[in-house]
């Protein structure tokens, strides 16, 4: 009972944080107790960006940023670290994955192996949405999605999504 009201709890966090994080503050988390939120069913993943928030979204250079380490550490050059739930972050690195030379480590936090399979399905994949050559698995809920690409010895951090018009900005990035 406690693990099931401790999982929804984290899922409504990544949810939250990332639907209000993904426009103008991507790392934004509304803060919010255990007992005030429901756990959000597969059915209310967002699938779509309001057209409000869409609008409101940060252009590329605006989100890039240098940080000096990831925040679960994986070996790789490019680094995305994302959430099942995020059906709509999903739908756009779909668009640009078959033009990747080479698919980046792709971390899904907060959700086991099975967990993520399960959401995947109820949201209409029949596989991992993204493979890649090196996916794990994570327990902890850290703000997503966000990507890192390796700049010497820091970090290129760009959080959240794009806008439309700007989506082959992923593929210079992953490059």
């Amino acid at each position: 009972m406690w693990t099931k009201r401790w999982t929804g709890f984290l899922a409504a966090l990544i949810f939250t944080a990332t639907v209000t994080g993904c426009g103008t503050m991507p790392h934004a988390t509304s803060q919010t107790s255990s007992t005030s939120i429901p756990a959000p069913s597969v059915h209310s993943v967002v699938d779509r960006l309001p057209g409000n928030q869409q609008a409101k979204l940060i252009g590329f250079d605006a989100r890039k940023k240098r940080v000096s380490h990831l925040p679960i550490a994986v070996n790789g050059t490019n680094v995305l670290y994302i959430s099942p739930m995020e059906q709509y972050a999903i739908q756009q690195f779909q668009q640009i994955w078959p033009r990747l030379k080479a698919d980046p480590v792709v971390v899904w936090t907060g959700v086991t192996k099975a967990q993520a399979q399960t959401i995947w399905h109820k949201e209409g994949y029949e596989n991992d949405p993204l493979p890649s050559v090196h996916t794990e698995y994570v327990p902890q809920a850290i703000p997503t999605p966000d990507a890192y690409h390796r700049d010497g010895k820091g970090w290129m951090e760009v959080p959240g999504v794009l806008p439309a018009s700007q989506l082959d900005k992923w593929e210079t990035f992953f490059r």
